[in-house]
């Protein structure tokens, strides 16, 4: 790989200082996320630190295309950032930059972040790797779900995806969205069983084919049973709890702990190799809630 994170450690960390741990103006904010934003597609094309990147570059318009099979989450998050990033660095532009235009960047700058699991997805199938799927969990809710919503979009069938969209929209933003997606996908969902064939085998291969399909016959119905039932145990614990974190500040410590893979396999290398570039530069926010983890075990 010729990115490397360690080369941007400094230069990253204090963008996002800049951008969301000072008082800045507003325009300053958006100029530190622009920056950022051109680190993010440096991560994303695999550049060298000596390469030129701008958000304008034709050449590397062209590149983001065809690496991500033109990816419109991608695309079109990249071209705000940069249409934004003109008002706040350009001196003819001499207009207000308001708060919403920060959210707005932000928002833009997540859907980049989540762009780079969607492509790490595509390579490797979501669901194929149970380390990786738990790892992936201490991110905060929002990325889970921008790149969840995208994968269902390219992988509708995949029941990994299923499953942990419909629960992360419980954490990303309430039960009625949660719920909403369900009923809304409901005949399908009943319409689909909640294992695939290989897993059946392999549940029988393990367990012998009598105990086997005592396991089998045990799982929920349908998809939508699934789904349905992970909701209403996983909104109780959140109840009673509250959300394990909500940003990358409060899993920070639980992405140092729980978070870097082991192995040489080039899937987990990869793995590890993004989730420390999205944590680069990002603080420790205290957090009680890590105190009690075992208590959010139903949550992933």
């Amino acid at each position: 790989m010729k990115f490397r994170n360690e080369a941007y450690n400094d230069l990253v960390s204090d963008l996002i200082l800049d951008a969301f741990y000072v008082e800045r103006s507003n325009r300053g904010k958006i100029a530190s996320i622009r920056q950022y934003a051109e680190v993010v597609v440096r991560k994303i094309l695999d550049l060298h630190e000596d390469d030129k990147v701008t958000l304008g570059d034709r050449g590397v318009i062209d590149k983001l295309k065809q690496v991500s099979d033109n990816n419109q989450l991608l695309m079109t998050s990249v071209e705000a950032i940069r249409r934004i990033g003109n008002k706040c660095t350009h001196t003819q532009e001499t207009g207000r930059i308001t708060g919403q235009d920060v959210l707005d960047c932000i928002d833009c700058l997540f859907k980049m972040y989540a762009s780079i699991f969607v492509l790490y997805f595509k390579n490797y199938k979501f669901g194929g790797n149970n380390e990786v799927i738990s790892a992936f969990s201490i991110l905060p809710p929002i990325i889970r779900y921008l790149a969840l919503n995208e994968l269902h979009e390219q992988y509708p069938e995949n029941l990994f995806v299923i499953d942990k969209l419909s629960l992360v929209l419980l954490k990303a933003f309430d039960k009625e969205h949660a719920v909403s997606w369900i009923e809304a996908r409901k005949e399908k969902l009943v319409q689909t069983l909640p294992y695939t064939e290989g897993y059946s085998e392999q549940i029988k291969r393990q367990y012998g084919d009598i105990l086997g399909q005592q396991v089998i016959d045990r799982a929920p119905e349908n998809m939508y049973v699934l789904c349905t039932d992970r909701i209403i145990k996983v909104e109780e614990v959140i109840k009673k709890n509250g959300l394990l974190y909500n940003s990358f500040e409060q899993a920070k410590q639980l992405y140092l702990e729980k978070g870097i893979l082991a192995g040489g396999a080039d899937e987990i290398l990869e793995f590890n190799s993004i989730m420390e570039f999205v944590y680069l530069g990002r603080k420790k926010e205290e957090n009680s809630n890590l105190e009690n983890i075992g208590a959010y075990t139903v949550l992933k």
